[in-house]
C-alpha cells in the first residue's frame, strides 16, 4: 500500500526542461529527490509538520482525502490479519503467561498448553499440525490442511512471541492456516482481534508524535483497515483481510503497544475510536505514505485508474520539517549501474529525457537513451529499480527548495508551481524560479514572491542588482485590480496595460 515509517517512519505536467544530456566521458547521474514513498494521500512526515504548526486531526485529514469529512462508522466484530505465509514451521515464545493450543475453534479443545517462558514449535503434516515442545518430544498432533488449530494467550497478561513473524502478540489470538501441500506443507498465521484491537498494535509512526499526527495516521489506518475488509476477509494469498507487512499495514502487536511511549499511540487510537475518513457517505482508500516531498500526486498518476476526487494532489506544507530526513535528499550513480539495475537492453544509460510529470513533480515516465538505443520506462519502474526513496526526482539538475525560499513556498500553499532552477546567488541574496514565479530573498529582506507583469518589469529594471534592490513584499491586488509590490528602492505597480515605478 505505502512504505512505512517504522517506528525509530490526468494532469500530468510535461513542461519542465529536459535533463542535461551528459557531457563525454561522465559516467555519473545524480537524483536530486524529495519524498519517500508513492506520493499518494496522507503522508505522515507532513501530518507530523502540520501538527506541530496546531492542526487538528480532522484538519490535517480533509487537506490529504479532498473533500472529505471525518464521521462514524460501524465496523466488523473482527479483522483478519495475515501475519506471515509459506512456513515450513512456526516457533511459540510464550511470555508472561502459559499459551494454549486448541483444536477447533479459539474456544475448543486444548490440545497443548505451552508454560511461560518456554518456545515449543509447530510444523504442518498432511494428517495434522505436530506440536514439538521445547526438548523435541512430540506432544500431540491436531487439526489438518482443512482444519486449523488457534494459539490462544488468555488471560490477557499473556503473550506470545512467534519469530517467524517478527514480533509478540497479545491480542485476539492466532489461527493456523495450511498454504500448500505439494509437495510439503507450509503454515500461514492469521491474527483474529478486533478492529480497535489492531489499531492499539500499528506500527507506522513513532509513538513520541504530536497527538494531533497520531490520532490522523488511528484515523487513517482504520479507514484504511475498514475499506479493504469490506470486501473481503479470505484474500487468496494470506486467508486474511490485511497483511501486516508495509505491502498494507505495519503490525507490530505488543511491541508496538507495550513499547516506548506505547500508551500515547493507544491514547489516540481510543480518542478517535470508531471515526473514519467518508466520502459520500462511504469510507475512502486511505492510502498514506512516509514523506510527500512537499506536493502530493493524483491517484491516476500514481497507480493509473480513474481519477478520484478525495485523492488529489494537494500541497503538504508540513512535509518540511527538520526531523524529516527524507524531506529532500540526493543520490549519485554510476551509467554502469543504473544500466545493470534498468537493464532495458538499450546499451549504457547516456541520458534521460522527456519526462512527463505529474502535479506534484514525481515522474508518470520517461525516455531513457542508451548507446543502442531508447527505451520508456514509468517513474514508479523507475523508483523501484534503482531503489529510490521516491519518483519525485530531477536528474542532473537540482531542484530542492530549502531554507527560507522554501518557508516562503510553502506559506503561498506551492502557488509559484514546479521549481524550474536550483536556487541561484545573486547580488546581495538567493533567487529560485518557479513555473509561474521567482521567490528573492536577503538576510535584510527576507523571502518575498514576485509574478506577473510586476516581475517581468524587476527583470527589466535589474532585478536585485539594479536600483530597486530585493523585493520586501509579495506581489498584492490592489482593491482596484492593479498588482504591487514594494521594494528596497522603490514601488511597482501594473494595471492592464502598463506598470508604473515610483
Amino acid at each position: 500500500m505505502r512504505r512505512a515509517i517504522i517506528w525509530t517512519f490526468v494532469v500530468l505536467l510535461a513542461g519542465l526542461p529536459a535533463a542535461p544530456a551528459l557531457a563525454q566521458g561522465d559516467d555519473e547521474f545524480t537524483f536530486f529527490g524529495s519524498g519517500f514513498g508513492h506520493g499518494l494521500g496522507m503522508s505522515q512526515w507532513g501530518a507530523y509538520g502540520l501538527a506541530q504548526e496546531g492542526w487538528n486531526a480532522s484538519r490535517i485529514l480533509r487537506h490529504f482525502y479532498s473533500g472529505t469529512r471525518v464521521d462514524r462508522a460501524a465496523a466488523p466484530a473482527r479483522l483478519r490479519i495475515g501475519l506471515t505465509q509459506g512456513r515450513d514451521s512456526i516457533q511459540l515464545e510464550a511470555e508472561a503467561g502459559d499459551v494454549e493450543i486448541r483444536d477447533g475453534d479459539q474456544r475448543g479443545t486444548v490440545v497443548a498448553t505451552i508454560p511461560s517462558g518456554e518456545t515449543w514449535r509447530v510444523r504442518p503434516t498432511e494428517s495434522g499440525y505436530r506440536i514439538i515442545d521445547q526438548r523435541g518430544d512430540t506432544v500431540g498432533t491436531a487439526g489438518g490442511p482443512g482444519a486449523p488449530i488457534f494459539a490462544v494467550y488468555e488471560p490477557q497478561q499473556a503473550r506470545v512471541r512467534i519469530p517467524e513473524a517478527g514480533h509478540t502478540y497479545n491480542r485476539g489470538w492466532i489461527e493456523f492456516g495450511v498454504d500448500d501441500c505439494s509437495p510439503s506443507c507450509r503454515i500461514r498465521l492469521i491474527l483474529v482481534t478486533s478492529p480497535q484491537e489492531y489499531l492499539y498494535g500499528l506500527g507506522e509512526v513513532p509513538s513520541s508524535w504530536p497527538m494531533a499526527a497520531l490520532e490522523a495516521q488511528a484515523v487513517a489506518a482504520r479507514t484504511y483497515a475498514l475499506t479493504k475488509a469490506s470486501i473481503t476477509q479470505h484474500r487468496p494469498e494470506c486467508d486474511c483481510a490485511l497483511m501486516a507487512s508495509s505491502a498494507d499495514q505495519v503490525y507490530a502487536g505488543w511491541d508496538k503497544e507495550g513499547g516506548l511511549d506505547g500508551n500515547r499511540w493507544v491514547r489516540a487510537v481510543d480518542g478517535t475510536d470508531g471515526l473514519i475518513v467518508k466520502d459520500g457517505g462511504e469510507s475512502i482508500q486511505a492510502f498514506y505514505m512516509s514523506s510527500s516531498g512537499g506536493f502530493t500526486e493524483d491517484n491516476e498518476n500514481v497507480w493509473g485508474g480513474t481519477p478520484i476526487d478525495y485523492l488529489r494532489g494537494v500541497c503538504d506544507p508540513g512535509d518540511y520539517t527538520p526531523a524529516n530526513p527524507s524531506a529532500t535528499w540526493d543520490v549519485t550513480y554510476t551509467a554502469s549501474r543504473i544500466t545493470r539495475q534498468l537493464s532495458l537492453r538499450i546499451g549504457t544509460v547516456t541520458d534521460f529525457v522527456n519526462a512527463e510529470r505529474g502535479v506534484s513533480g514525481r515522474i508518470v515516465s520517461i525516455m531513457v537513451r542508451g548507446s543502442n538505443g531508447s527505451k520508456p520506462i514509468s517513474g514508479s519502474a523507475l523508483r523501484s529499480a534503482l531503489g529510490l526513496r521516491d519518483d519525485r526526482v530531477w536528474i542532473n539538475a537540482n531542484r530542492h527548495i530549502t531554507g527560507e525560499i522554501r518557508e516562503k513556498y510553502d506559506a503561498l500553499n506551492c502557488s509559484p508551481g514546479l521549481a524550474r532552477s536550483r536556487q541561484t546567488v545573486v547580488p546581495g541574496g538567493m533567487r529560485q524560479k518557479f513555473e509561474d514565479a521567482n521567490i528573492y530573498f536577503s538576510q535584510g529582506t527576507g523571502a518575498h514572491e514576485l509574478h506577473g507583469p510586476v516581475l517581468t518589469r524587476y527583470l527589466e529594471l535589474g532585478g536585485p542588482g539594479g536600483r530597486f534592490g530585493f523585493p520586501i513584499t509579495d506581489v498584492r491586488r490592489l482593491s482596484n485590480g492593479n498588482l504591487r509590490a514594494r521594494f528596497e528602492g522603490g514601488v511597482i505597480t501594473c494595471g492592464d496595460t502598463r506598470c508604473f515605478t515610483s
